[in-house]
């Protein structure tokens, strides 16, 4: 599968070799014929009783003569078979030990170790990364079983399993520990291998060095981490900010007015009604805050969200006609139930209705729609607004992203999060200028 294309001679694809064979066969053959003629035309006028003298021409000398020479062809003929058959062997021989070299230098230049073992779980071939991996060296393990080797424990105890069957073809991450205590994390897989006739002659064993790459899944992941506690604080300092401050404001005015002996009980309710107000909603950020950070355990049992959907759209149907905001729905006739926590989803639905209806202060159509596709409902909210700029919408999950001035930036990240808590998904689709969809994919419950 790795040879090349023959090069192409005067005869197409046909070997010189084969064609000189050929024409040396064909010619030998066109001689033998000769001979026999010319020996029968000897025989046939001899059986007349002419006289023919030796040198008439017609053949050969004598009848000896001519059977010595038709031993001569035959022996030649034979030659020529076997020079062909031999050079042909040669050939098939070398094309052989090009592929063999060929394979041998594939498995010693990739940077994934290969290690096959027998039926017998005996070492047959390791490649030279397995050797680098495994601590081991190939002259030295070939012919004999890894239990006998001063091989990894780990790695040994993992091929057994795979030799029952229990870990085929499954990506396995190994901590070794191999001379000197030097530890190593190796993704491993193994699969069968099998001969022409689809017989299991043995393993075969793939391994790869993921220790760096895990560490980069670590650093990568505490810097996610680091970075979403870092746009939390900034939220969170953003909304607080602004409530501190009135505070501050107010309180000062009212040490003011008190200590010039010259405040009133009207003007000091005022101030009074203000600090509680931007108490209450500091109150309120530290709650949204919380219930983000940490969702409650969702108390599931079955729901019907058609029902769930028409008391969340009475809810915001006073706020839909004061934006001119016109309410349309089309809901699944097969009402299968959702498992879930009805306060939970409520507040998911209430979420997007509620952007919804922002996202067209000039009025418009609030469309929701549910539909069952397998073991899946699937609910629909859509609007008729501005849509999602594109360099926003990778963001409209995150919490406190907000493209509008009064908003918090929690609403689509704690219904993110409660239906990721429901085993479910949320997505968005959205065109500019035209409106925005968002779609809730909800498992359905299992009927038994």
């Amino acid at each position: 599968m790795f040879r090349a294309a023959p090069p192409r001679s005067r005869f197409g694809y046909v070997p010189v070799r084969l064609a000189v064979g050929v024409f040396l066969l064909v010619v030998l053959l066109l001689a033998l014929a000769v001979g026999v003629g010319m020996q029968s035309e000897r025989d046939r006028v001899l059986a007349t009783g002419a006289n023919v003298p030796p040198d008439a021409g017609f053949g050969l000398p004598s009848p000896d003569a001519g059977k010595l020479f038709l031993a001569l062809l035959t022996l030649a003929a034979l030659g020529i078979v076997f020079f062909m058959t031999l050079s042909n062997y040669r050939a098939i021989t070398q094309t052989f030990e090009r592929v063999k070299s060929l394979m041998r230098n594939i498995l010693e230049s990739i940077p994934t170790g290969v290690l096959t073992l027998d039926r017998l779980g005996a070492v047959t071939s390791l490649n030279g990364a397995a050797e680098r991996l495994l601590g081991l060296r190939a002259t030295a393990v070939v012919g004999r079983r890894l239990g006998e080797l001063d091989a990894a424990p780990e790695f040994v105890r993992w091929i057994d399993a795979s030799r029952e069957g229990a870990r085929l073809v499954h990506e396995t991450d190994l901590v070794l520990t191999l001379e000197g205590n030097r530890r190593l994390t190796v993704r491993g897989s193994a699969s069968e291998l099998r001969d022409e006739s689809g017989h299991v002659n043995g393993l075969v064993i793939l391994l790869r060095d993921v220790s760096e790459i895990n560490r980069l899944e670590t650093q990568l992941r505490r810097a996610d981490k680091l970075s979403a506690l870092g746009t939390l604080s900034a939220g969170v300092a953003h909304e607080v900010k602004n409530p501190l401050h009135a505070l501050t404001l107010n309180l000062h005015l009212l040490e003011k007015e008190i200590a010039e002996g010259r405040g009133s009980a009207p003007e000091a309710r005022e101030y009074l009604a203000v600090l509680g107000s931007e108490i209450q909603r500091i109150h309120r950020i530290v709650e949204n805050f919380l219930r983000f950070s940490k969702p409650a355990i969702p108390e599931v049992k079955p729901l019907d969200l058609n029902a769930l959907l028409e008391r969340v759209l009475s809810l915001v149907a006073f706020e839909a006609a004061e934006h001119r905001v016109t309410i349309e729905t089309a809901f699944d006739a097969s009402r299968a139930s959702v498992p879930g926590d009805e306060g939970q989803l409520s507040q998911v639905f209430v979420n997007l209705t509620m952007n919804a209806l922002q996202a067209m202060p000039d009025g418009g159509v609030l469309a929701v729609f549910t539909r069952l596709d397998g073991e899946w409902m699937e609910i629909a909210v859509k609007d008729t607004g501005d849509g999602i700029q594109p360099d926003a919408l990778p963001h409209v999950f995150d919490p406190y992203y907000t493209t509008r001035p009064r908003g918090m930036g929690l609403g689509l990240a704690i219904a993110h999060r409660i239906v990721e808590g429901h085993q479910g998904t949320i997505d968005v689709e959205t065109d500019v200028g035209k409106g925005t969809i968002m779609i809730v994919r909800l498992p359905v419950e299992r009927s038994g």
